[in-house]
């Protein structure tokens, strides 16, 4: 059951960053207008895109530091004898 929930959690993880990181551009992508228009928002949208990007990987690096280190606290307070 253990492996089970790790390895379901860790799946949703990675799907959720994978989404995360590729939604973005399909949006900007299918939203793009066929034609050239007189004023454009694209190199905002690229710049905010880029920003979203490198904050959801820190975020993401910073929660899996976060994790393992709660992870082991709570292996050691699991593994030392009760008095």
């Amino acid at each position: 059951m253990k492996r089970f929930l790790f390895v379901a959690l860790s799946v949703a993880g990675l799907v959720t960053l994978a989404v995360g990181w590729l939604a973005p551009s399909l949006i900007s992508w299918y939203f793009t207008p066929p034609v050239e228009i007189g004023v454009t928002c694209k190199p905002a949208v690229v710049w905010a895109i880029d920003v979203y990007r490198k904050t959801l990987l820190a975020g993401g690096a910073g929660g899996f530091l976060v994790g393992l280190a709660v992870a082991g606290v709570n292996a050691q307070l699991l593994k030392t004898p009760k008095a």
